[in-house]
């Protein structure tokens, strides 16, 4: 395994398969880390797909039992840490972040190819994001864990989702995880602090140094291809002032990620051919300090959060909200409703 720097992400959605007979879909983020101010460690990302990726915001307390597969050598657990998830689809993890402050982020990769099959237990690369949050408290303990499995990429909606995974926990530390030509790659360390598309995570570091602020003499990009919006994350997470407080740090970071999201109707006018330029349909702010996890749907003006002070890790019963649902405000910690009991919950996130 590899280590270097790097993180910006965004998760995946899943596509309905009428849409898929078109070619090349894909869902398209972007992730900041700021981990240098002394109000907290915070983290914003924007989700971009071509479809309403139906998202709900869902608090996943301890004890749920999952298996990584539907058949096969499928890793099996049950989980240690209550989560607060964004689901896509109902079938995906795709943001989240756990009670002792890890966060998990999926995000796409086009050219990403797997390891081999081994002999170890699979995992589908759909619950990736779940396995790190119910199991680790930390990047490292979650880099270790993750030896013992073979993320698989799994169909779904008729294709497979090529996947790329950022992580980050409360002491600042982060790690983005990618599969290049069958290998793993792991980025870690606290400068990993930026993450995209494609392409891989070396080569956008790599092209970053070309780039005012970074080394070199070109001017910043203002287009929606992901290595622009790259680029434009690096360069203003670089600039950010110190934050007199903890609200000012995430208005300062919600600021930038809403400088890399993408409008309804933008084209990519950068003249590169990734496909990852979809629309912005929301973005969260994970709190890692305080454990507060924020949510900025783009058809509402408002934003509004969830405490892990206020909610109960050992309840008993999986607790849910639309983030579409109208008039969504400040705390929403009260509003959550049911939607299942804590038990045998196997597939996907619930």
């Amino acid at each position: 395994m590899r280590m270097s720097c790097s993180f910006t992400g965004i998760g995946l959605a899943a596509a309905l398969s009428t849409y898929l007979a078109g070619g090349a879909i894909a869902s398209a983020c972007s992730l900041i880390l700021w981990n240098t101010n002394p109000q907290a460690v915070v983290a914003a990302r924007t989700m971009d797909l071509y479809i309403d990726d139906q998202p709900r915001l869902v608090f996943l307390p301890r004890g749920i039992a999952r298996r990584g597969l539907s058949d096969g050598n499928a890793v099996q657990w049950r989980s240690t840490y209550a989560s607060t998830v964004l689901t896509a689809l109902d079938f995906a993890t795709s943001d989240g972040m756990n009670e002792m402050g890890l966060s998990a982020h999926l995000l796409y990769l086009h050219d990403a190819e797997h390891e081999p099959a081994d002999q170890r237990p699979g995992l589908s690369n759909l619950l990736w994001p779940q396995f790190v949050l119910d199991n680790f408290a930390t990047v490292a303990e979650a880099l270790e864990g993750l030896k013992k499995v073979r993320i698989v990429s799994v169909p779904a909606h008729g294709r497979e989702w090529p996947l790329h995974l950022s992580i980050a926990d409360a002491s600042g530390d982060s790690a983005v995880i990618e599969f290049v030509k069958g290998k793993t790659v792991i980025h870690h360390g606290k400068d990993v602090t930026v993450m995209t598309n494609e392409p891989p995570l070396e080569e956008q570091l790599a092209n970053l140094k070309r780039y005012k602020l970074f080394g070199g003499t070109l001017a910043m990009p203002g287009d929606i291809d992901p290595m622009s919006r790259f680029v434009r994350a690096s360069s203003y997470l670089k600039t950010l002032p110190t934050p007199v407080d903890t609200a000012e740090a995430i208005g300062h970071l919600a600021g930038v990620v809403r400088n890399v999201a993408v409008p309804f109707g933008a084209v990519d006018t950068s003249g590169g051919d990734s496909a990852d330029a979809w629309p912005t349909r929301w973005a969260s702010v994970s709190d890692h300090s305080h454990k507060v996890y924020y949510v900025m749907p783009v058809n509402s003006p408002n934003v509004f959060w969830l405490e892990f002070s206020k909610l109960n890790p050992e309840g008993t019963e999986i607790l849910a909200l639309t983030p579409s649902e109208a008039g969504l405000s400040g705390d929403v910690s009260a509003k959550l409703t049911p939607l299942g009991p804590v038990g045998e919950a196997f597939p996907p996130t619930l």
